[in-house]
């Protein structure tokens, strides 16, 4: 990246992965390295239920709109806007929206690389996943059926 840069409200590349919308605002094609951000949209079903672990990601998520569950380990936590949830390497994870409602969330992603390992597996076929995450140091993991469901609030 030679200079700095202002996106206004809207702007970025959009990338869909499963039900999810994706509005890149900084990436490797921006010429970051130390970290990607974009802003999720996730519908009624959307985010990435699936457990898994980074060996070296972290990634740091701010909750824009709505109410979004984040698992941390075998917690199910949600969250509204304005909460912050930071998840370091090694840390099993994984986010939903249950609500009727969209919601929205910024994602910040350290180091940057890991936004790239998101598009191929928002664009690979199932039986690839393994491989794209296994080269992006990253796995799914055994979903032992212990985390626990959040008390809804009323």
């Amino acid at each position: 990246m030679n200079a700095g840069r202002i996106l206004p409200p809207g702007s970025g590349r959009r990338l869909r992965v499963g039900p999810n919308e994706l509005t890149v605002k900084a990436g490797p094609e921006t010429g970051h390295t130390l970290a990607a951000v974009f802003e999720s949209t996730l519908p009624p079903g959307g985010g990435y239920p699936l457990p898994h672990v980074h060996d070296q990601y972290e990634e740091i998520f701010y909750v824009l709109e709505g109410e979004i569950e984040y698992r941390i380990d075998d917690q199910w936590t949600p969250a509204s806007a304005g909460t912050t949830i930071c998840i370091p390497p090694g840390i099993v994870h994984a986010f939903r929206n249950i609500s009727p409602h969209p919601a929205r969330h910024l994602a910040l992603h350290a180091p940057a690389a890991a936004l790239t390992m998101i598009e191929k597996v928002g664009q690979a076929p199932q039986a690839q996943l393994d491989a794209i995450l296994a080269k992006y140091g990253t796995r799914l993991t055994e979903d032992t059926g212990t985390a626990q469901a959040p008390s809804r609030r009323q």
